[in-house]
């Protein structure tokens, strides 16, 4: 399979204007992330547990997961982070369209970077575009950089597959992702992603282990034909079920913008869907990447032969 129908299958859209003047914004908060890394923790096979020990120099995934964003004001490579490393936390769709049918980020993006950091880790070269050309600006020649581009890619990848669970960061530009639609938070001045990113998630006021163990028993008591079929989904469908998400948010938000308790009544129960989800998918990815165990399941999906493909 090729790199480009690679891209074709997993696409997501925006467009080079709007992209080139909006800034990036933050996915999950801390402990969304945390969340996702803690449940697919526990899902990894023995192999894959051990090589992502290796390669993370024995970080869990829960704290690995939230190095991207640590790392947005780094001072190491400034232009790396703000011209390139920013777009790859998110992707914009505009009402209506398709990744396939728009024009792409110049810099990259969500998608983009989950594509390349996933041929990394399969020991492959990476495929020329921007996000290569980020890497190198970042690292140099890369084949003499190895473990420490894996490491990097593994971090990278870890985040954006928590940023591509939460709805907004396939969000829309003119708004960007719903940072410039302010609401009410119990009374609170916020904006619509913030209460995506943190607020919904902290409303529980539980740390993120016991969350990730509430939602891991949630997963025990789930039947498995459930469990794979969310898993199992490509990453072009995870967007989808965001966008379907979308919907509902930017309706309610047309007409009420101070949010309180029905507003965490109608949708905490998405949010921790979106968080169990998104720890299967880690999971799931990983031990594909890494372990090759779990790849038949890919190939029985009507939607996943071309992802399936490239691994």
């Amino acid at each position: 399979m090729t790199f480009h129908r690679f891209r074709y299958c997993l696409a997501l859209s925006c467009t080079l204007v709007t992209l080139a003047v909006t800034s990036p914004a933050l996915a999950w908060g801390t402990k969304g992330h945390r969340i996702i890394g803690a449940l697919a923790e526990e899902r990894l096979t023995a192999t894959t547990r051990a090589v992502v020990a290796e390669i993370l120099e024995g970080q869990d995934l829960a704290n690995a997961s939230t190095w991207a964003d640590e790392m947005r004001g780094a001072q190491d490579n400034p232009q790396f982070w703000s011209d390139y490393a920013a777009y790859w936390h998110y992707v914009n769709i505009p009402p209506g369209q398709s990744y396939e049918a728009s024009e792409k980020n110049p810099r990259g993006d969500a998608y983009a970077a989950l594509e390349v950091f996933t041929v990394i880790l399969l020991g492959r070269e990476a495929p020329a575009g921007p996000v290569r050309e980020g890497l190198e600006l970042y690292f140099g020649d890369l084949a003499a950089r190895d473990a420490e581009v894996q490491r990097f890619a593994l971090k990278f990848l870890l985040h954006i597959i928590g940023d591509l669970q939460q709805p907004l960061h396939s969000g829309r530009a003119e708004d960007r992702g719903g940072n410039e639609l302010q609401v009410s938070w119990f009374g609170e001045a916020s904006n619509l992603h913030a209460v995506w990113d943190t607020h919904l998630i902290e409303q529980a006021n539980l740390g993120y282990t016991v969350m990730a163990r509430r939602l891991s028993a949630r997963i025990a008591r789930t039947p498995g034909s459930q469990l794979r079929f969310w898993e199992t989904a490509v990453p072009l469908a995870w967007i989808e079920d965001g966008q379907r998400t979308l919907e509902r948010i930017y309706a309610r938000h047309a007409v009420d913008t101070a949010l309180d308790t029905d507003y965490t009544t109608d949708f905490v129960p998405t949010v921790e869907l979106q968080l169990l989800k998104g720890g299967l998918r880690m999971a799931f990815l990983l031990n594909s990447i890494f372990d090759g165990q779990s790849v038949g399941a890919w190939r029985k999906m009507p939607t996943s032969g071309e992802f399936i493909a490239g691994l």
